[in-house]
């Protein structure tokens, strides 16, 4: 059964009409959602600072280097405001339905969302969901596995199980583990919906940190508790450029008879609720960097170590020994014509920035394309708009930075204007550089 979607939204303002006209989903469904660039909701953002930049990815990187080793107390926040390229999935939660725009991650499990009544909250412009209020709200048992993320524990007194997730920029949701159902609409018919129920997910009471711009998480990493595993064992998203948050076709697709796997293949490993894929080689303008191969490779008796799919993350993160060949690469291209900027960082790590105009001196001058060169042959090509992100009249950084651990990250900047298809029984990943309007046909 294919439920195709969409997200009607104007600006800080979303619109769902709900009737009695709903379809419950089958057992092996498929859904497809448009999703929603997060400058959507803020439209008059500024550019991000760079030291937020780095913080950001600073956090990403611990967190995942936590999860990899089994540490589930500390995580990451999945938090984009200060990077706002990032996506959005529209879906209403409970009976009668209430709105939540939820960030897409594929490096977390668990759906969260804020919850009342509230012990601390941030502002969201939509309503806090009240599980009180939804007739088909139930607690959910505290049962775990090697893949749970978040750290739960029962509380007799309660009867309930609480999840806490504390994440390295002192982010963090507590709250209650529950069930409930979620409603989408349908773009063919919009006096109809689509309901799935009992969808395990966190309801937080107590949120605190930098607010996110939407209300939650969807989690998309192959945890228990996570959303993929209700559709079977195939997803895939589509994503346009960044830059433009006015293209209408980014996409998810959940489920084995919608999820697009085109194009290139490579394995894809499983540990710990991550994605990883083994980078080889990378290139630029097809000239081997010299890399050694050892350093992607994943160390599988610490979990440390290896290459993640994160869509949590704008950023791209390489090892030093994979990183400083290609900045020296780059910079070898610039041949002096652009200044490195001095930007006041502080932190664990540089983002190297230059004084530059984007679209001038890059986008519409050329530049060449980095490759990355993954096992059994994919490739993943990055243009000069997955290489570098403007960040302000003049000053542009590099997207890819230093990892401060040993862990690579392939971000959300890397895979725009791809399909990436996941078929988890088959462990593959695909790789098409595509317009994501030509997958289906709205």
């Amino acid at each position: 059964m294919a439920i195709f979607l969409t997200s009607p939204l104007v600006y800080d303002l979303i619109i769902l009409c709900f009737s009695t006209s709903v379809v419950l989903l089958s057992a092996s469904p498929t859904l497809v959602l448009n999703l929603v660039h997060s400058n959507q909701i803020h439209s008059s953002q500024e550019p991000p600072y760079v030291s937020r930049i780095e913080e950001a990815s600073v956090a990403r990187l611990e967190y995942s280097k936590a999860k990899a080793t089994g540490d589930i107390i500390a995580h990451l926040s999945p938090n984009v405001p200060i990077i706002p390229q990032a996506f959005l999935v529209n879906i209403s939660i409970g009976s009668p339905p209430v709105t939540q725009l939820l960030h897409m991650d594929t490096g977390s499990d668990l759906l969260w969302l804020q919850c009342q009544p509230c012990i601390n909250c941030y502002d969201q412009s939509l309503p806090i969901f009240d599980p009180s209020r939804s007739y088909t709200h139930r607690n959910q048992s505290c049962k775990t596995s090697e893949y749970s993320m978040p750290s739960l524990r029962f509380n007799s007194k309660t009867r309930s199980c609480e999840y806490s997730m504390r994440y390295m920029d002192d982010t963090g949701s507590k709250g209650i583990l529950a069930k409930d159902t979620l409603v989408f609409n349908t773009i063919y018919d919009e006096s109809s919906s689509a309901s799935l129920p009992n969808v395990v997910f966190g309801c937080g009471h107590n949120n605190y940190g930098d607010p996110l711009v939407g209300t939650g998480i969807l989690g998309l990493g192959y945890g228990e508790f996570s959303l993929v595993h209700r559709f079977g064992t195939k997803f895939s998203y589509c994503f346009g450029s960044l830059d433009d948050p006015s293209y209408p076709h980014n996409v998810l697709v959940l489920g084995d008879d919608g999820a697009n796997i085109l194009g290139d293949t490579t394995p894809l490993e499983i540990e710990n609720g991550f994605y990883y894929v083994t980078i080889e080689a990378i290139s630029m303008d097809g000239t081997m960097l010299p890399t050694d191969p050892g350093v992607f490779q994943r160390n599988y008796q610490t979990g440390l170590g290896g290459t993640i799919i994160d869509t949590g993350n704008s950023l791209t993160s390489l090892v030093k020994e994979a990183y400083e060949p290609l900045k020296n690469k780059i910079e070898e291209v610039f041949d002096g014509r652009f200044t490195t900027a001095d930007v006041n960082q502080e932190g664990m790590f540089k983002v190297e920035c230059y004084n530059g105009d984007y679209e001038r001196d890059l986008v519409e001058s050329g530049f060449p394309i980095v490759t990355f060169h993954l096992s059994d042959g994919a490739e993943l090509s990055l243009d000069v708009k997955s290489v570098f992100m403007k960040v302000a009249p003049n000053l542009f950084c590099l997207a890819v930075t230093p990892s401060t651990g040993n862990m690579n990250s392939i971000g959300a900047t890397a895979q725009q204007n791809y399909n990436i298809g996941y078929d988890l029984e088959a462990k593959k990943i695909s790789f098409e550089r595509i317009d994501c309007g030509v997958l289906f046909d709205y």
